[in-house]
């Protein structure tokens, strides 16, 4: 084999290498979404690391009774570069109205623009954050005291309760609820209806 054909290989094997390692940095969690334990539907987080940067995507499809029928597909993608929330963009296509929450970091603070179901949003947070709610599916919070809620671009607290943690989100008291360090279930509190999020 000569040299030009050697180095071929050596960088189809390092490519073949670096595609396992991205995909070995991917992970993926499912959830059962439930009221009063009749299931309306799913969610998926996925979790993704590229160099200083990581990515959350976390997706939801929800179908249920509330004075006629309401199907919500939901989608957050939520960026951080060097531990640090970059970017948040929240959507919410309904049957009855879209809605969108958009946060991004320029330069010394977070630009928002919320438009959300009977909630709108345009104040700029003046500080970084670090931890946000798509976090919550992958690492316990124990390390933080607020979080971006993405879906209203608002600082929120955390709060250790005995065995949850509870998060105050626009006045709605959520309850996240870990076992040996991973997320187990959540216990929303929406001005529609409320629900229980549970890992499958």
């Amino acid at each position: 084999m000569n040299k030009q054909k050697m180095r071929l290989s050596l960088i189809s094997f390092a490519f073949f290498i670096f595609q396992s390692v991205t995909v070995l940095a991917q992970e993926e969690v499912k959830y059962d979404i439930s009221v009063a334990g009749i299931s309306i539907g799913e969610m998926t987080a996925v979790k993704k690391k590229s160099g200083q940067k990581t990515f959350y995507d976390v997706k939801s499809e929800v179908s249920f009774w509330f004075f006629g029928r309401i199907n919500v597909d939901y989608t957050v993608k939520t960026e951080f570069l060097d531990k640090q929330l970059i970017l948040a963009d929240s959507q919410s296509k309904t049957n009855r109205g879209d809605f969108r929450t958009l946060v991004k970091w320029e330069k010394d603070h977070y630009k928002v623009d919320s438009k959300n179901y009977k909630y709108d949003n345009n104040k700029p947070i003046r500080k970084p954050l670090y931890c946000s709610s798509s976090v919550f599916f992958f690492e316990e919070p124990t390390n933080f005291n607020e979080f971006m809620a993405e879906g209203y671009g608002l600082v929120s607290p955390i709060k250790k309760v005995k065995d949850y943690y509870e998060v105050d989100v626009n006045g709605n008291k959520n309850k996240y609820y870990y076992v040996n360090g991973v997320l187990d279930k959540v216990v929303v509190y929406s001005p529609i209806k409320n629900y229980v999020v549970k890992r499958k």
